[in-house]
């Protein structure tokens, strides 16, 4: 996937791209471009834009020297405790969608959906949660609800096949056909304080994929942080109203229990939050490590805009959602206006 600038020089406007990309040949036609914080980051810099260095190394033509496109990647780490359920407990969600022994969906959870919209087909997984201050907790595991919660956790009403729950359900769940029942809580530190990754290509491959560098735990703090978060998930997990269904813990798993031992455990097995942005960051023109203006514009370039979530300077303390359907309208108004000035 490529956009390709056909007046290079003078950079009038963009006509036409590859694949998705098509603007109008008209005089004010324009692109915007919505591929998100990976997929941004390489189109565009498989159009041109981006580190010069970076982009002769691949003989790519420069169309825009903009060493801020593909860095200041940042998301949320997530790490989780999962258990099986006790026998008779209610069905995971992933356990009822499934027809026992096959990876077919069940045609009663279908039908639940269809006619009464309900089962566990009207669930996203993770549509139960919540937001704590974890940095100190008290004698009694009350946290502080007065601070701004830098932890968050997701409860799923299903058991995870791996430790790393994005695995499970891009990867393992498509060919588990004895899905066990179970609940999980993802850990999340939602307000992170290790440095920002970036995403590269590596190629002039469009279907080749970009290299992903996301650091996490390299401050310290953060991986303190999802030690006690795991801590207190577990703590969740043997309250009354769970602790009934709640059977072995397979991760972390009864055999790790200290702190140094939860240290390694999430390290080992850290993974994105889907909460990805920044990396095609919004700034002032002047400002050399910016992509977009304020009014979405990829600098230096005529008739193309960003509007996804790479364009956030700096990561919101929750899912992304939300902002990115904020920046979508604003986007949408920016688009009236320059259309009725």
């Amino acid at each position: 996937l490529q956009i390709i600038f056909p007046d290079k020089e003078n950079q009038q406007s963009l006509l036409e791209a590859t694949a998705h990309l098509v603007a109008s040949d008209a005089e004010k036609g324009e692109i915007i471009l919505t591929s998100g914080a990976i997929g941004s980051p390489q189109i565009l810099q498989l159009s041109g834009i981006g580190d010069q260095a970076h982009l002769k190394k691949l003989g790519i033509d420069i169309v825009a020297d903009r060493p801020g496109v593909g860095q200041n990647l940042q998301d949320h780490p997530a790490c989780l405790v999962s258990r099986y359920s006790l026998p008779g407990a209610p069905k995971s969600h992933s356990t009822a969608l499934r027809i026992p022994g096959t990876t077919t969906t069940n045609p009663v959870a279908l039908t639940k959906w269809l006619l009464k919209g309900s089962g566990p087909l009207t669930s996203p997984g993770c549509d139960h949660g919540g937001f704590i201050h974890l940095s100190e907790i008290n004698s009694d595991n009350t946290t502080h609800a007065d601070k701004e919660p830098n932890i968050q956790f997701r409860f799923l009403a299903t058991k995870t096949i791996t430790p790393d729950g994005m695995s499970t359900i891009s990867d393992s769940y498509k060919s588990q056909r004895n899905h066990p029942n179970g609940f999980t809580i993802q850990t999340i530190c939602a307000r992170p304080k290790s440095k920002q990754g970036t995403v590269y290509i590596n190629s002039i491959d469009p279907l080749a994929k970009p290299k992903v560098y996301t650091p996490f735990f390299t401050d310290n703090q953060d991986l303190d942080l999802m030690v006690q978060a795991l801590k207190h998930a577990r703590y969740i997990m043997d309250q009354p109203s769970l602790k009934k269904f709640s059977g072995q813990e397979e991760y972390p798993g009864p055999h790790i229990q200290s702190d140094q031992d939860l240290r390694e455990y999430a390290i080992r097995t850290v993974h994105t939050a889907n909460a990805l942005v920044g990396t095609c960051r919004l700034g002032a023109s002047n400002d050399p490590n910016a992509v977009v203006d304020n009014q979405l514009k990829v600098i230096g370039v005529n008739g193309l805009r960003v509007c996804d979530s790479s364009i956030m300077p700096t990561l919101p303390g929750g899912q992304t959602a939300s902002s990115t359907l904020a920046i979508a309208e604003k986007a949408a108004d920016i688009l009236l206006q320059s259309v009725h000035s």
